[in-house]
C-alpha cells in the first residue's frame, strides 16, 4: 500500500478516537512509497524498506491494539520513538509486542546568545583553540563519495545511524554540507552539516586522525554559521557515547539562552536483523 493511503488511514483513526499516538510525522517518507500495512480496529502499523533496515511506524488509539499488531511484523524490523521526558512512556506497550530496546539517542538544542568559542578553553581542549586553523579542510567532490560511504559504512550502526547511499552522498556533495581532509592521499577526517531554516544540523564526525582535525572542521563551519547569523545548533548523540556527549567548553554556559533535550529510542523486533548488500 503506498504511504498517501496510509495517510487517510491515520486520519481516520483521528478522527474516530479523536485522540491518537504515532511516531510518523509529515515529510518523512513519499505519498509515493510503498509500504506493507498491519491494522485492526484501534492501531495501525506500516513497515516501509529503507536502504539498510526494515523500518516501522504506528499510530494507536489503544496501546493493547498496538501490541498486537507489533507481535505481526517481521524479525529484525526497527522502530523509533521519539519523547520528551526521561522515561519512555510507551516503552510496556513495545515490549508488550516483542519489541526489544536497541539503543537511545539524545538531541541536544542549543541557542546561544554569544559565540560560545569567544570563551577561552581550558585544560586538554585548550591546546585544540591554540592548533586551530580556520582554513582547515576541503568541500568534498564527487569522486569522494565512494570513500565517504565506505568509511561510513565501517563507523556507523546501519540499524540507527545515518548511513547514506551513494546518491544520497552524491546530493550532500552537490549541496556542499561535507568538510573533509585527507592525508596521503586518503580521507581521515570528515564532518556533515545540514542548515534547516535558521537552525544547523551537525549530523555526523568521522576523525581517524587527532582531535583537532575534527575540531578544526566543526568550528570552521560554526564560526561560518554564526557570521550568517545562525545562533541555534543542535545534534543527535548515542547515549553510550559518553565523550561525546561531554565535549565542549563547560564554561559557555552562560552563553546559553536556552537549551531543549529530547530523547530517541530504537527498537528492534527481537533482534535478528539480516545485513542488507
Amino acid at each position: 500500500m503506498k504511504i498517501g493511503e496510509i495517510k487517510d488511514k491515520i486520519r481516520s483513526l483521528k478522527k474516530d478516537y479523536k485522540k491518537i499516538e504515532t511516531n510518523f510525522y509529515p515529510g518523512i517518507l513519499d505519498d509515493e512509497q510503498e509500504a506493507t500495512l498491519f491494522e485492526n480496529e484501534k492501531a495501525i502499523v506500516f513497515v516501509v524498506q529503507e536502504p539498510n533496515r526494515y523500518r516501522a511506524f504506528f499510530a494507536f488509539a489503544d496501546g493493547d491494539f498496538l501490541s498486537e499488531l507489533l507481535l505481526q511484523i517481521p524479525d529484525g524490523t526497527v522502530m523509533e520513538y521519539i519523547f520528551r521526558p526521561k522515561k519512555n512512556p510507551l516503552k510496556k506497550i513495545f515490549e508488550n509486542g516483542n519489541m526489544e530496546k536497541y539503543s537511545t539517542y539524545i538531541r541536544s538544542t542549543i541557542c546561544y546568545s554569544g559565540n560560545p568559542f569567544s570563551i577561552p578553553e581550558e585544560g586538554r581542549r585548550k591546546l585544540l583553540e591554540q592548533m586551530y586553523e580556520p582554513t582547515f579542510g576541503e568541500y568534498a567532490e564527487k569522486k569522494d563519495a565512494v570513500e565517504l560511504y565506505n568509511l561510513t559504512k565501517k563507523t556507523f550502526d546501519v540499524l540507527c545511524d545515518d548511513v547514506f547511499t551513494l546518491e544520497q552522498w552524491d546530493k550532500i556533495i552537490e549541496r556542499k554540507e561535507c568538510l573533509l581532509h585527507r592525508e596521503n592521499g586518503n580521507i581521515v577526517t570528515f564532518y556533515v552539516w545540514r542548515l534547516e531554516g535558521r537552525k544547523l544540523y551537525s549530523n555526523m564526525v568521522v576523525n581517524e586522525g587527532p582531535a583537532n582535525f575534527s575540531y578544526n572542521l566543526e568550528r570552521r563551519i560554526f564560526e561560518e554559521m554564526w557570521s550568517k547569523g545562525i545562533r541555534i545548533f543542535y545534534a543527535w548523540y548515542n547515549i553510550k557515547n559518553k565523550k561525546a556527549l561531554k565535549r565542549g567548553n563547560e564554561k559557555t554556559e552562560e552563553l546559553i539562552k536556552s537549551k531543549e533535550i529530547i530523547y530517541n529510542d530504537i527498537y528492534i523486533k527481537n533482534n535478528n536483523q539480516e545485513e542488507f548488500e
